[in-house]
């Protein structure tokens, strides 16, 4: 794909980025005052390893960020203790976790993935031996099952998970809905390596410099080969919306950015990366239909 990262600036230093991960994790796996929501509920009892299965948000203004994303997608909120449920339609698609900003300010808000594996145990293993970070865990997360925060070869950071009721039906995004998510590599052919073993993805080239990663037909993920190889590595999601230039005109009014218009590429045309008010980046998307292998 053509957009071209380098247009905005590279955010928080590594180190920063870390710190707020352990917080989080700690807090996510120990605090008595947060409430984890399931994955899946109803519970399903089935996985389906290489799934990308929930968001949480890293943010210093929770207030601000129900604010933006509820005027935004007409998300709703619902309070468990000090953990923010995301709800759409009054089902539950993520989480949000106040952080503390860094005494000079300097932000690291971002969307944390958590990814289905089969182990995680044997996952962290692997992710060690491929020269990986295991920053916290494997230990149990209450409600949400077994997890690992890591960063993989490249740097990016993702939670393994292993669902303790198991993993959502898949099911055609809706509008205001998580798309799929998408790894910015410096390194895309370590990154496929990576991932393929992880968890059994297959992947194909869709056009230059992305690639699709599937398991069994369906598509999971994508990645996407960085031009300028001092920006961070990290996984973004992809929010599914009906009117890319209306989401677009409406960010800024709410003190975000847009920091890739769509149409910057003729490839992209239906995508556009955005940044909330705190400055966590994701994109939004316009998709015709179900990904899958057929799909297109």
């Amino acid at each position: 794909m053509a957009i071209r990262t380098q247009r905005f600036r590279r955010h928080a230093a590594p180190s920063m980025v870390i710190i707020a991960l352990l917080f989080t994790f700690a807090a996510l796996s120990g605090c008595s005052t947060l409430d984890l929501t399931p994955v899946a509920s109803p519970a399903t009892h089935k996985h389906s390893p290489g799934k990308i299965l929930w968001h949480d948000l890293l943010t210093q203004d929770v207030a601000q960020a129900k604010d933006f994303y509820g005027q935004l997608f007409g998300w709703g909120f619902k309070q468990q203790g000090a953990y923010t449920v995301v709800l759409r339609d009054e089902q539950a698609i993520g989480g949000m976790v106040e952080i503390k900003p860094k005494p000079n300010g300097r932000g690291v808000a971002r969307w944390i993935a958590s990814l289905s594996v089969s182990n995680v145990d044997q996952a962290a293993g692997f992710v060690r031996e491929r020269g990986g970070k295991i920053h916290e865990g494997p230990v149990y997360m209450r409600h949400r099952g077994r997890g690992a925060l890591i960063s993989d070869p490249q740097g990016a950071q993702i939670l393994l998970l292993r669902s303790a009721t198991g993993d959502p039906e898949d099911k055609e995004p809706a509008i205001n809905d998580w798309l799929w998510d998408e790894l910015w590599s410096s390194d895309p052919a370590t990154s496929l390596d990576f991932y393929q073993t992880l968890v059994g993805y297959s992947s194909r080239e869709n056009r230059e410099n992305y690639w699709i990663l599937k398991m069994n037909g369906k598509w999971r993920a994508g990645v996407r080969g960085l031009f300028d190889k001092k920006l961070e590595q990290r996984w973004v999601p992809v929010i599914r919306v009906s009117d890319l230039q209306k989401i677009s005109g409406i960010v800024t009014k709410l003190g975000g950015r847009v920091l890739i218009k769509s149409g910057t590429a003729e490839e992209d045309k239906q995508i556009a990366l955005l940044a909330d008010p705190s400055g966590a980046l994701f994109m939004v998307q316009k998709w015709p239909g179900i990904a899958t292998e057929g799909g297109q």
